[in-house]
């Protein structure tokens, strides 16, 4: 795929090319199930990203495996192909910030925000918008303008409840989510451990998608980070790659930490982080 990280510290999922797409992951599967529940455990995660142009949009995705060679990019947004798409063994959840409207997945309008399970049919979606705390109302907001939008993603696993918040970078996190749907995620058949990440695609218009910013967390709310950190899209270049520490060949533990060379892109986890790349 087309994912890399920019010498400013920034993940770019996809470049200016056309019909391209990119993923990029948490280097290790991470354990989902809770051996002494019914329902798996909750997880948290923060992120900012950057759309420039409606090329198709970017998805926060739970996969069981990293191997997304037979994705296709378009409206399939890196994550299914015209075979597999709806198949409940795909065992995928994501959360899709879509910018072009595609009818034959009931989209409903070229920017929203749908929860996916194992394909591109929304089970849950809105158009992109936030809820102003000072305005008592939401806020429609457009993903594909290039500014910094940051969102929230939390799943409690004793209420089984998936909330999905969005808000501008400069803008505390509101009060109400966007989407909040009750979801029993064993459905999904998750396994003991699976991968976190995102994924993003081009068709016929070029755009860039981009990653400043990520906190995860598999228990409790994932920590916030100083946004005066994030770096800047004003320094984002095309060429170059930053270079990576060689793989590590067992997960570190819990209280490790394990950094890309050079990469300024604020990555904040409970286990320790190396982004792969696909």
């Amino acid at each position: 795929g087309s994912a890399k990280i920019l010498p400013s510290g920034i993940l770019e999922l996809t470049n200016s090319s056309r019909r391209q797409m990119g993923q990029a992951f948490h280097g290790f599967p991470i354990p989902f199930n809770n051996p002494n529940a019914s329902n798996p455990l909750s997880f948290s995660t923060s992120f900012v990203f950057s759309i420039d142009a409606p090329g198709h949009g970017l998805t926060f995705m739970i996969s069981p495996s990293m191997d997304f060679t037979r994705a296709m990019p378009s409206q399939f947004l890196g994550l299914f192909n015209t075979s597999n798409n709806g198949n409940s063994t795909n065992r995928i959840l994501a959360v899709e910030f879509d910018t072009v409207k595609s009818n034959e997945f009931l989209d409903i309008d070229g920017n929203h925000v749908g929860i996916d399970v194992n394909g591109l049919v929304s089970v849950e979606s809105a158009p992109a918008a936030f809820y102003s705390n000072r305005q008592d109302k939401n806020i429609s907001l457009k993903l594909s303008n290039k500014d910094p939008v940051r969102a929230w993603i939390e799943f409690n696993g004793d209420q089984m409840l998936l909330n999905v918040t969005l808000a501008p970078l400069d803008t505390s996190k509101p009060q109400f989510p966007l989407l909040s749907r009750k979801m029993n995620l064993s459905e999904v058949s998750f396994e003991k451990k699976m991968y976190v990440g995102f994924s993003a695609s081009t068709g016929n218009i070029t755009s860039n998608h981009y990653v400043l910013g990520w906190s995860f967390s598999r228990q409790g709310k994932a920590k916030d980070f100083d946004l005066t950190l994030l770096p800047s899209l004003s320094t984002t270049s095309p060429s170059d790659v930053d270079d990576f520490d060689d793989p590590i060949s067992s997960p570190p533990s819990d209280s490790a930490t394990a950094k890309p060379k050079r990469t300024k892109m604020v990555i904040i986890c409970t286990f320790a982080i190396m982004v792969f790349l696909i």
